[in-house]
């Protein structure tokens, strides 16, 4: 397994001990190197795979209409790229590298075989989902019923908290490689609208975004703007202890 990987988010979140990551970590099996830019998949291919990115971010997007993207997921390192598809015969979304990337393949039977002989890891994979559940209804709520500067904060105050599972030392400086036109696919907005709205984080001492780094300077009223509740971690005494 690549030495680069970190799962630090997925055991945060979830109660995975040493021997819940080695058996993770097996899932992944021939690794693909990615360029920013470069697409693993389109969607509509047929037999989708699931993935393990193991460094990097990508990004997964759904084409409406004849040409608008609509960016639906960024995934950091440690996550399980892809899963959704799992449901359907052809690929429900394109896979796209934002930054330099590597992803290791994980065979659909192997996730199988993880439900059949490991159900507290498959568990703990159910929570996982759960977790990605919650933050596309957050996502869904703050593109339909919010402002742009609402929306931009809350996705934000998103990235901070899910990179922070990955290294905790991260506060108000938080490394973002997403370009303007990234962040309007996210977000619902124009790249007009979103220009202006970063402009007005910044000249209201908020937040500044520039050159692939977001500087909180008032995490407090980013997250008034933000308009989303702030919950806490769910207990995790409810999976499975390990066979034997």
């Amino acid at each position: 397994m690549d030495a680069g990987w970190d799962y630090e988010r997925f055991k945060a979140f979830t109660c995975a001990d040493d021997d819940d990551i080695d058996t993770f970590r097996r899932l992944a099996g021939p690794t693909i190197g990615l360029k920013r830019g470069e697409i693993l998949r389109m969607q509509g291919e047929p037999d989708p795979q699931v993935y393990m990115l193991l460094s990097g971010w990508v990004a997964c997007s759904i084409i409406v209409g004849e040409s608008a993207r609509q960016i639906v997921k960024v995934h950091l390192p440690g996550d399980l790229v892809g899963m959704p598809s799992l449901a359907a015969p052809t690929a429900c979304d394109t896979i796209e590298a934002v930054s330099t990337a590597k992803l290791g393949v994980i065979e659909t039977a192997a996730i199988g075989q993880v439900f059949s002989s490991n159900p507290r890891l498959a568990a703990l994979l159910f929570l996982v989902s759960q977790q990605e559940r919650v933050l596309l209804m957050e996502r869904l709520a703050s593109i339909g019923r919010t402002s742009a500067a609402s929306r931009i904060a809350a996705l934000i105050l998103e990235l901070r908290t899910r990179l922070r599972r990955n290294d905790p030392t991260i506060e108000n400086v938080v490394p973002v490689p997403l370009t303007q036109e990234d962040i309007g696919d996210m977000t619902g907005l124009t790249p007009v609208y979103v220009n202006r709205t970063l402009r007005q984080l910044r000249t209201s001492g908020i937040a500044t975004w520039r050159r692939g780094v977001i500087t909180i300077d008032d995490r407090d009223a980013l997250a008034v703007l933000a308009a989303l509740p702030q919950s806490p971690e769910r207990d995790t005494s409810w999976i499975p202890s390990r066979r034997g």
